[in-house]
């Protein structure tokens, strides 16, 4: 896996020279300038404009490569990920496996992927001094088989309302507010990088967990990203704690941070510090781990690493 991060915000042509990509770009002047950037290095490349060209053979190549790569409309709003189709030698095998996956297991998993997601919430609040945390702390506790009980609602109740010093904020995925922009923008590109761990993997994300949904795509996706979240949210509060207190509308230099998230060592898990893209690697590798052993035990979850937090963001 590389560790670039490749924005796209201007009008540009991609190409493929010598097995690497080739961005030409037009300068003030009108003249072609083109940078050259080694496909190895690349983690995720973000489409952040539609005018662009792009030819078949780089599609081909950065599937080839594994590369998490996310495409946004003309209302600047994530529209679409591309995932290689043949990704795994064994992917009829997983497909089958997948299938047959017991309600057992996915009732225990989904438990403590809530735990998970609660928990991270829970410091999160912490974090930020919000006396709340305890009453989240209390909820991961006692998350049923399958949230029976409905937790993970319960506690988002409690977490926005909180989170957030703006009374007037309401978390709506279709919201143009900048709070709920950032978060939106934050989770698609959060979606994207799990979208393509699980792919490479030998996964089929429409076979989900919990998320069962016809027309969806993405269920394992949306599934899995649930403990992850919380990374967003944190570093959503500290860019507008910090840099955009009064901004009103996603621009580039906020979306750049955004993306930015993705190379912080913010992750502790499986025994160590990682950075956001290495961590869900991690966890999707445990994950199929466990599926293919039939033992959740070996799942590993993330938790947030404050300490990154308290030395790079203030």
């Amino acid at each position: 896996m590389g560790w670039k991060v490749i924005h796209l915000t201007k009008p540009c042509k991609i190409k493929v020279k010598d097995e690497n990509l080739l961005l030409s770009f037009l300068s003030k002047e009108q003249e072609e300038e083109s940078i050259k950037v080694t496909i190895k290095d690349i983690d995720f490349i973000l489409f952040d404009n539609t005018q662009f060209s792009i030819t078949g053979k780089t599609i081909e190549l950065l599937c080839k490569s594994g590369i998490a790569t996310l495409f946004i409309d003309e209302e600047f709003h994530p529209s679409s990920i591309l995932l290689p189709y043949h990704t795994h030698t064994l992917l009829t095998e997983m497909a089958h496996i997948q299938i047959s996956i017991t309600q057992n297991f996915k009732a225990q998993v989904w438990q403590n992927i809530i735990k998970s997601k609660i928990s991270n919430q829970a410091d999160t609040l912490k974090y930020w001094n919000k006396k709340e945390f305890e009453e989240l702390e209390s909820i991961s506790q006692k998350v049923q088989l399958f949230d029976s009980n409905n937790d993970k609602a319960q506690s988002a109740r409690i977490y926005w309302k909180t989170l957030f010093t703006n009374k007037l904020f309401r978390r709506e995925q279709g919201s143009e507010d900048i709070i709920n922009s950032m978060l939106n923008y934050s989770y698609a590109i959060l979606r994207a990088t799990m979208a393509r761990s699980l792919s490479t993997s030998g996964f089929l994300p429409v076979f989900g967990i919990w998320h069962q949904n016809r027309y969806n795509a993405f269920n394992l996706v949306d599934d899995l990203i649930e403990p992850f979240r919380a990374f967003c949210d944190m570093h959503v509060k500290t860019l507008l704690n910090t840099k955009y207190s009064q901004s009103l509308f996603l621009n580039v230099p906020i979306k750049r941070d955004l993306v930015k998230l993705l190379t912080f060592e913010c992750v502790s898990i499986n025994n160590g510090v990682s950075n956001l893209s290495k961590a869900i690697e991690v966890f999707v590798k445990q994950y199929k781990r466990a599926v293919l052993a039939d033992d959740i035990s070996l799942i590993v979850y993330p938790s947030i690493n404050e300490e990154f937090f308290k030395n790079e963001c203030f």
